[in-house]
């Protein structure tokens, strides 16, 4: 869900927003037909609603995991080095946020609370870990569908 500050919500989680625009980034690719269509930067930004230059940082980041493959030159841009069904959303936001290590604090109220975030964290990841890349686009293309916004779109 997406709430009103830009951030990617799943309930009460947020990702932060470089992982959102990762994320937005790679459904466009892949709404786009995935794998043989290039797509340039600017594109992408305009397509998912993400600032240009934010969005070069974001695709060679991506490009550091694997999840895209860039071509130079003229006609030259991004595309999913993957299919869809081989990007797991857990890996992708595994490597755009890193490993999280909480300070929860000391004493019997800091070990619960960090039990209690180490288990929210657990949950996400295994989430996370059984949705892939072709499973999130094909319900972003059913809610444009439903609402009538077909092939022309802003995610």
């Amino acid at each position: 869900m997406w709430n009103g500050d830009g951030a990617f919500t799943m309930g009460t989680m947020a990702a932060n927003r470089t992982t959102e625009y990762a994320v937005r980034a790679l459904v466009v690719l892949a709404l786009e037909g995935g794998q043989g269509r290039i797509r340039q930067a600017a594109s992408l930004a305009k397509a998912s609603g993400t600032p240009g230059k934010f969005m070069e940082q974001v695709l060679r980041t991506l490009k550091k995991g694997g999840f895209v493959v860039s071509r130079r030159g003229a006609g030259g841009g991004y595309d999913l080095a993957r299919s869809p069904e081989q990007i797991r959303m857990g890996e992708v936001v595994a490597w755009m946020e890193g490993e999280e290590d909480r300070e929860t604090g000391s004493g019997p109220l800091g070990e619960e609370w960090g039990r209690l975030c180490r288990d929210a964290d657990a949950a996400r990841r295994s989430v996370l870990e059984k949705e892939n890349l072709r499973d999130l686009m094909e319900k972003v293309q059913a809610r444009m569908a439903g609402k009538g916004r077909g092939s022309e779109y802003q995610i």
